[in-house]
């Protein structure tokens, strides 16, 4: 039976200001360990330091096809379509892989919603998907 279950990463330990490393990995070792595997991030989670411990904690640590990665494009992260594809390869880096299993649209409401619209986000983000 597959479990459903997904760890968003939104809220981590936090130590001083920066995501505790080694208790992230206890958490991320204790969930895959029950058989789970779907983590969740954005870039304005923990101002951009959840990215960057899914890459320390996850990316370095279980082999790319053991997890499933969600990532979102949000609105203050880009003012144009041009800008889309850089800001996307950024987080694929910061989150160290090579792709994401899911890329949402972030966040939307009726007032970010003909932003998404304006700057053909929803065109880019197909492009971006049939380029990898």
């Amino acid at each position: 039976m597959e479990k459903k279950l997904g760890f968003g990463c939104m809220r981590l330990p936090m130590n001083g200001g920066e995501v505790d490393y080694t208790e992230f990995n206890k958490m991320i070792d204790y969930y895959m360990n029950q058989g789970f595997n779907y983590f969740d991030t954005a870039h304005g989670y923990l101002g951009g330091k959840s990215e960057i411990a899914i890459r320390e904690c996850l990316a370095k640590r279980y082999s790319r096809e053991s997890y499933i990665l969600t990532n979102k494009l949000t609105l203050p992260y880009f003012k144009s379509q041009e800008e889309i594809k850089d800001f996307f390869e950024r987080q694929l880096e910061w989150c160290g892989v090579e792709y994401f299993d899911y890329y949402l649209m972030h966040a939307q409401d009726r007032n970010t919603y003909p932003h998404f619209q304006n700057t053909n986000a929803y065109q880019e983000c197909l492009k971006l998907k049939k380029d990898r």
